[in-house]
């Protein structure tokens, strides 16, 4: 069954260490030679490295296309390429390496041309490194491999030339502050293509706007607490399909946490999405939770693009946040837009 995921980083803020260096490592180059797609193996290492006390209980890292990949006449597609993390390792004075599945990562993250596009969502497991014993120096890898979609859409590209890829990565620790920006310059090449081109039956595409992709909530005043706050993200939403569909939301995480620990029921936040424009799609509004859940369905859109409004809402008079700890609270949504 094909489909589509990504993922949107949702912030819920409720008021009153030593820098990390982020580091990059790239092979540089991968070769398309087959109507069945690549995998490019080792074509990235995210690492962060220093000195002293480490803590960090959550953090992110994060990837964006910064142009289009381009030949200089045609124009390479950026949600046709992936990256997979393979493993990780490294060295933690005091504190385990963390697993892939430790962290919380997801296994296959599509870029997305222009759009900040999460390879840690919202870690589930934190860095922490002690100074003691003579030994201040840390380090920690997430090496990737780089997949390209198979697909009949090769066959549009000028044999031998070489698209150039420009990904800026992005480490933000637990206070969701910059920490350490990498830019990597990677060429595709297209060469002799093997195999016959195939066409999926089912073409499927969903893509978050780049102003929707942090969600923000905030409850300032004593008329939030009692009447519900909401924020509305105009067109914060994009699929398209040529067969009927169905769009599905999950948080990664099963409550919202702070970080200092503290945790939010996930259903402390409804979501809706208002189909905009002619999308004729049902929506069905629901409560955030940990579960995947249909939030919208639709019969084919001759694969055109068609849009939705996202809103976040808090409820009216809500006991759990009037009674909660003033800070941050954060989860992280996925979207999946999967056959119906």
């Amino acid at each position: 069954m094909n489909k589509c995921v990504l993922f949107i980083f949702l912030l819920l803020l409720v008021y009153t260490a030593k820098a990390q260096n982020l580091n990059v490592d790239s092979n540089n180059y991968a070769s398309i030679d087959s109507y069945n797609g690549i995998v490019k193996s080792n074509a990235y290492k995210v690492w962060i490295d220093g000195n002293g006390n480490l803590n960090l209980p959550t953090w992110r890292v994060s990837a964006r296309v910064k142009q289009p990949i381009s030949n200089g006449n045609q124009v390479f597609p950026a949600d046709k390429i992936s990256l997979l993390p393979t493993t990780t390792y490294g060295q933690l004075n005091g504190s385990a390496i963390p697993t892939i599945n430790q962290i919380g990562m997801p296994l296959q993250t599509f870029l997305q041309q222009g759009q900040e596009v999460f390879l840690v969502p919202q870690s589930q497991a934190g860095l922490f490194n002690s100074a003691g014993g003579g030994n201040p120096y840390y380090n920690f890898h997430i090496p990737f491999d780089l997949k390209v979609e198979g697909g009949a859409y090769l066959s549009q590209f000028t044999t031998w030339s070489q698209f150039t890829m420009v990904v800026e990565f992005r480490f933000y620790d637990n206070k969701n502050q910059v920490r350490g920006l990498q830019e990597r310059y990677y060429t595709l090449q297209i060469a002799t293509l093997s195999g016959s081109p195939q066409t999926p039956v089912n073409q499927l595409a969903i893509k978050v706007a780049s102003n929707a992709v942090n969600g923000l909530l905030e409850l300032k005043t004593k008329q939030d607490y009692l009447q519900g706050v909401s924020v509305k993200y105009s067109n914060g939403l994009m699929i398209s399909a040529n067969t009927n569909y169905q769009v599905q939301v999950t948080a990664l995480q099963p409550n919202f946490t702070s970080t200092t620990g503290n945790m939010l029921p996930l259903n402390t936040v409804n979501l809706s999405l208002i189909p905009v424009s002619n999308n004729q799609a049902a929506v069905f509004p629901v409560g955030l939770s940990a579960t995947s859940q249909k939030i919208a369905s639709g019969s084919s859109t001759q694969s055109a693009q068609v849009f939705f409004d996202i809103m976040y809402a808090t409820k009216v008079n809500d006991a759990n946040l009037i009674n909660a700890k003033p800070e941050q609270y954060t989860t992280t949504l996925q979207y999946e837009i999967v056959p119906q």
